[in-house]
């Protein structure tokens, strides 16, 4: 047994160190659903979750190592490894990323996907790196099997999945109505594009009374994952204050012109996002804070990235209560954020994004190292 695990371990460090594998996308994906697809390619499914699996069993001689995952799902999903969680996604418009570990044999991936309205699909690209560094990739297509239920346990590698009908295709990447979809890379590529404007329930008829609002949203990364870098565009009106993790970022007074920043991220079990937004005029007035974030992972050789956008996943509060910016502040009574609409939207329209100096560096818990970004 100890030479064997010698020789495993050898086998992922070389692994680890060979050149990146190449960077993910959906050109040969399909988009997948069940038979209930009514009007063709692209039209209505019903309402509901919908259970789809791809068992793989590496080549002779291969020995997987680990899997590079990019997903996304009209409307969202939760995604499982081995009968494990690994994340969950809410955005179609957003693909996720993950990097798992796999088995040396069989593996299973399996997927909950949720259609909440109109057409529905699943869009998959999965990277198998083996020990010696060589790669093959799995698309969503046709050898998926699916079922109109969400059977117990059926994302474990004992599920007898045989009686499932195949996956229906709808057609490739770009096929409408989903067109292209934000993909995590490196650099992030980022826009306010598909954010929305949010604030506190005080709104009406487009006014909200003046002074200080807090915003807050945490992310959990996936099973196994360390988040290193967040990136961020952030604005509101009138303007903002930004913590990471409890430390200050930076800060904005236009809501013409949004702030752009790069931060990196000390290992911590969450990242945690609070903000300070301020209507300032001394009436009711128009306000709202917006933002997109792109947060990175890396594990070995993938690497993993997720999308946040400012939407009702955002908790809000109609004060700021002294510490709501720190990790440990408890916002579990505080209401979801209250969407106003989406980016471009009167009275704001489009907004000039700038770079902020930096990264920030080695955010975690409340401490910050060599940070040269400033408030704009």
């Amino acid at each position: 047994m100890v030479p064997q695990l010698i020789s495993s371990l050898l086998a992922f460090t070389a692994l680890c160190l060979v050149p990146g594998v190449a960077a993910l996308d959906f050109s040969t994906s399909q988009w997948i659903w069940t038979n209930e697809i009514s009007g063709g390619s692209g039209g209505n499914a019903p309402v509901g979750a919908r259970a789809f699996r791809k068992d793989f069993t590496p080549p002779l001689g291969k020995t997987p190592v680990e899997a590079n995952i990019l997903i996304t799902v009209d409307n969202g999903f939760t995604l499982y490894v081995n009968g494990g969680e690994i994340g969950t996604g809410g955005d179609f418009r957003y693909a996720e990323s993950f990097c798992v570990a796999l088995r040396p044999c069989l593996n299973v991936f399996a997927v909950t996907g949720v259609n909440t309205a109109g057409p529905a699909g699943l869009l998959a690209t999965i990277q198998i790196t083996y020990d010696d560094g060589s790669t093959s990739t799995i698309v969503s297509d046709t050898t998926w099997r699916a079922s109109t239920t969400v059977p117990a346990g059926y994302e474990q590698l004992s599920f007898d999945a045989n009686s499932w009908t195949p996956a229906i295709a709808q057609g490739g990447y770009g096929v409408s109505p989903w067109g292209q979809i934000a993909i995590p890379s490196t650099p992030p590529v980022l826009s306010l594009t598909n954010a929305n404007w949010i604030w506190t329930n005080e709104v009406v008829n487009g006014n909200a009374p003046p002074g200080s609002r807090a915003f807050r949203r945490i992310y959990t990364p996936p099973t196994g994952q360390t988040a290193t870098s967040a990136t961020i565009i952030m604005v509101a009106d009138n303007g903002y204050s930004l913590y990471v993790n409890g430390v200050p970022v930076g800060a904005g007074t236009d809501f013409h012109v949004a702030q752009k920043y790069t931060v990196n991220l000390a290992p911590a079990p969450n990242v945690l996002f609070a903000v300070k937004a301020t209507n300032a005029d001394v009436v009711n007035n128009p306000a709202g804070l917006l933002a997109a974030i792109e947060i990175t992972m890396a594990d070995c050789n993938c690497t993993s990235g997720a999308f946040l956008l400012t939407d009702g996943s955002w908790k809000s509060n109609t004060g700021t209560p002294v510490g709501f910016e720190l990790p440990g502040f408890n916002d579990s009574s505080w209401p979801a954020a209250t969407v106003e609409g989406a980016y471009g939207m009167s009275p704001w329209g489009t907004v000039t994004v700038t770079d902020v100096p930096g990264p920030i560096s080695a955010i975690s818990g409340g401490s910050a190292v060599n940070s040269t970004a400033t408030a704009a």
